[in-house]
């Protein structure tokens, strides 16, 4: 030692205020790394929930479908009430599952923002993030789809109309 007593006092409060630092910050990453547990429990729970959710509302969607493809046998605006229904359900679950994975690609996103990030973690947040689109992607291709559907059972009911009113139309000029 060689008696600088300024130099030793200014080294020790570096260190103290170092060691400081170094407590805040995992303090810091350990409440994140619990909240990220959180999200990722509630992210679990929410696609267990979902996987019957979403077989029960398949089914739904399904039997609504059918009825509104039946034009024999089912009136053209119960068939368009059928398909606004499809509509609606498949939107809620789809919702539902879009939210799910958004937790999950989040938690994922926010880990590897922490830590050091492997090739494996960067691949999966990559692929929790195409999952989410493609949730995204798939849910506005069956809007499309059902709105198209919803338009075209429309067209036909108002050529129905028009048809009925001609045939009053002549009937009345007929007679």
């Amino acid at each position: 030692f060689t008696g600088n007593f300024s130099e030793a006092k200014e080294a020790l409060a570096a260190v103290t205020e170092g060691i400081k630092n170094f407590g805040e910050e995992t303090k810091k990453e350990i409440k994140v790394a619990g909240e990220l547990a959180d999200m990722r429990a509630k992210a679990d729970k929410v696609e267990r929930d979902l996987l019957l959710e979403r077989a029960e509302a398949d089914r739904k969607f399904n039997e609504l479908r059918e009825k509104a493809a039946d034009k024999e046998n089912v009136a053209i605006a119960d068939r368009i009430a059928a398909l606004k229904e499809a509509a609606a359900i498949d939107e809620a679950i789809t919702k539902k599952e879009i939210e799910a994975a958004r937790l999950r690609f989040e938690a994922k996103k926010e880990q590897n923002a922490l830590s050091e990030s492997t090739k494996e973690d960067l691949d999966e947040q990559a692929q929790l993030e195409a999952r989410l689109i493609e949730l995204e992607a798939s849910r506005l291709k069956k809007q499309k789809t059902l709105t198209a559907e919803i338009t075209t059972n429309l067209r036909e009911a108002a050529a129905e109309r028009k048809a009925e009113q001609a045939e009053k139309d002549a009937e009345v000029n007929a007679d």
